[in-house]
């Protein structure tokens, strides 16, 4: 029993110190905005964070429960309905609550359900199913949502979407062909990935602020509004989540669908559409680090 807690006192200090990690990279790349010129490296820190967490996919038919398709439904489901809603009132802003809403479930998201004990084929399924799904909605979305404010090539998009999410699975899928050695070395480089994570947000924040300088004038209350939008969502996916997974399954699709690939997300908004619309997720990584630090405690 002491071992057992002690154990998960590690690993409860461990995501803390994640937590921390996460919210002095956003601030450091908030005070640089002129690294904001290398921010072209973010597709590629993303393809490898990618490749490394489709290295451990292996589910099996049995885990895509219907619970696991209603997380997808919800998923798309929340984004859209949160841009009709939104964008009564503001059209700006209704970009901003699309690009949260439509994020996918977080490679990370089956460690951390892994931490609480419970499932982690259900939440490794939810990664597979929600990243694919969405990266596959998404082209053809976004130019839909954007309208005639600003030019979207749905070609364009895929293209990037394909060579972000579908190249790294791709990768993932002929590396089990390697020779054993081959595999050995290569996963070795895996505990690099929570610094690649740091990394992208550094320039995602970078980013932003250098846009909100030179190329935005947002106001306080402009922010406060977009870290609304994003709290609510927050708490929607996670309780919507809840209440899919019903007695069986609800601690897994609870985090399958509040907790975030929001790097994804960031880096598309930042590419397509506007750093306005990035800060959304970006708000978004705080909130679900928090609460997933709530929930350990």
């Amino acid at each position: 029993m002491t071992t057992h807690r002690s154990d998960k006192l590690r690993r409860a200090n461990k995501l803390y110190g994640r937590t921390l990690a996460l919210g002095l990279a956003m601030l450091a790349g908030a005070l640089t905005p002129q690294a904001h010129n290398l921010s072209s490296v973010i597709p590629y820190l993303l393809i490898t964070m990618l490749f490394f967490a489709f290295l451990d996919i292996t589910v099996s038919r049995q885990v895509f429960s219907k619970s696991i398709l209603a997380v997808l439904a919800a998923n798309l489901s929340i984004a859209f309905l949160a841009f009709i809603i939104v964008g009564q009132f503001d059209s700006d802003l209704a970009l901003v609550a699309f690009m949260t809403g439509i994020t996918p479930t977080a490679a990370a998201a089956p460690v951390f359900v892994g931490f609480l004990g419970g499932r982690v084929d259900y939440v490794l399924a939810s990664v597979l199913l929600t990243n694919v799904s969405v990266a596959a909605v998404i082209p053809f979305a976004l130019p839909l949502v954007v309208g005639t404010s600003m030019h979207v090539s749905t070609w364009e998009v895929l293209q990037s979407v394909l060579l972000v999410v579908f190249a790294p699975m791709v990768l993932a899928g002929a590396f089990h062909y390697l020779p054993g050695k081959a595999q050995i070395e290569i996963r070795r480089f895996k505990r690099y990935s929570f610094a690649l994570w740091l990394m992208v947000l550094f320039f995602v924040s970078s980013k932003a602020t250098y846009f909100m300088r030179h190329d935005l004038t947002v106001t306080g209350a402009r922010l406060a509004e977009i870290a609304l939008i994003s709290l609510v969502i927050c708490m929607i996916n996670f309780g919507v989540g809840s209440l899919l997974g019903g007695k069986e399954y609800r601690r897994e699709a609870s985090q399958s669908l509040g907790q975030k690939n929001n790097s994804f997300t960031i880096w598309l908004a930042l590419t397509f559409v506007s750093p306005l619309a990035a800060l959304g997720p970006t708000f978004y990584v705080v909130y679900h680090n928090l609460y997933n630090s709530l929930q350990l405690y």
